[in-house]
C-alpha cells in the first residue's frame, strides 16, 4: 500500500468525505524509497567507497553515505529536475548536529577511480539500494505552495492522519529521494522551506546498524535540501544540510 492508498484508508476510517480526501491528496508529491532489501531495481549503493574523478577530492572531515546512479532511477518517479545520468555522491560530517556535507555530481562517461577514504576512517558496510516509487504528503500543508493555513477546517484531521502514517515508517527506508520529507521526534520537523523554492533532494535514515555511533545517537535523520533554481542548473555545491535525531 503506497502513501496515497494508506491516507485514503485512514481518512475513510476517520469519516472524512471522499471529496475532502481527494482535495488533500492533490498536495502529494512523488518520491522514491531506497531500501536495503526490496524487489525494485538497484539504483546505487550505501556505504563503501565512492568512485570519483582524479580532479575531485573527497571532502574534508566527511564520510561517504551513498552513491546514486541517476540513469537507473525509474522514469517519472520524481518531480525533481535532476540530471538524466551520472552519479550523485553524498558526503556528510559524522557528528550531531551536523550541518556540513556535500553532494557531488559525477557526469556519465567521466574517468573515475575508487576513492581512498580519509586516514583513520573505515567505510560503512556497503549494500545495494533498491528503489520503490511512492508518494509523499506534507506534514505541514500551510507551508506548501498553493495552500494557506485556515483554508480548510479539516486540517487538524489531515495532520493527525499524516503524522500517524509517518509513525509507520521504519529503518528499512535507508533514503527517501524527493517528496516533502518526514520529521521525527528530535524537534526539527521537516527543514524544507517550500515557500522559498526549496525542495528535498534526499533524506537519510541513519541507524546504529548502518553507521555505528558516528552520529552520537541510535537513529539520526540527515536532510539534503536545494532550491529548484540551483537544482535545475546542476549547482549541487549549493545543497544545504540539516540533521535531526529520534529522542
Amino acid at each position: 500500500m503506497n502513501e496515497l492508498e494508506a491516507f485514503r484508508a485512514a481518512a475513510q476510517k476517520k469519516g472524512m468525505p471522499d471529496d475532502a480526501i481527494d482535495w488533500w491528496l492533490r498536495l502529494a508529491r512523488p518520491c522514491l524509497y531506497l531500501e536495503k532489501d526490496g524487489g525494485g531495481p538497484v539504483v546505487g549503493h550505501f556505504g563503501g567507497t565512492p568512485s570519483l574523478p582524479a580532479s575531485v577530492a573527497w571532502p574534508d572531515d566527511t564520510v561517504h553515505l551513498a552513491s546514486i546512479d541517476l540513469a537507473a532511477l525509474p522514469d517519472g518517479a520524481l518531480d525533481l529536475d535532476l540530471p538524466s545520468d551520472g552519479t550523485l555522491v553524498f558526503f556528510v560530517e559524522p557528528d550531531m548536529p551536523t550541518y556540513t556535507g556535500q553532494v557531488i555530481h559525477v557526469p556519465a562517461g567521466a574517468t573515475v577511480a575508487e576513492a581512498e577514504p580519509p586516514s583513520g576512517w573505515d567505510p560503512y558496510d556497503r549494500f545495494p539500494l533498491h528503489a520503490t516509487p511512492n508518494w509523499s504528503l506534507p506534514e505541514r500543508p500551510s507551508v506548501t505552495p498553493g495552500y494557506t493555513w485556515g483554508d480548510r477546517d479539516d486540517e487538524p484531521d489531515y495532520r493527525s492522519i499524516v503524522w500517524s502514517l509517518g509513525d509507520e515508517h521504519d529503518a528499512d527506508e535507508v533514503i527517501v529521494l524527493g517528496g516533502h520529507g518526514l520529521s521525527n521526534t528530535g524537534g526539527l520537523g521537516v527543514p524544507v522551506n517550500e515557500e522559498r523554492g526549496e525542495v528535498l533532494l534526499a533524506e537519510f535514515f541513519l541507524t546504529e546498524e548502518k553507521v555505528g555511533d558516528d552520529f552520537a545517537t541510535d537513529y539520526a535523520t540527515v536532510y539534503y535540501t536545494i532550491t529548484r533554481e540551483s537544482l535545475a542548473a546542476g549547482r549541487f555545491a549549493e545543497v544545504s544540510l540539516n540533521a535531526d535525531f529520534h529522542g
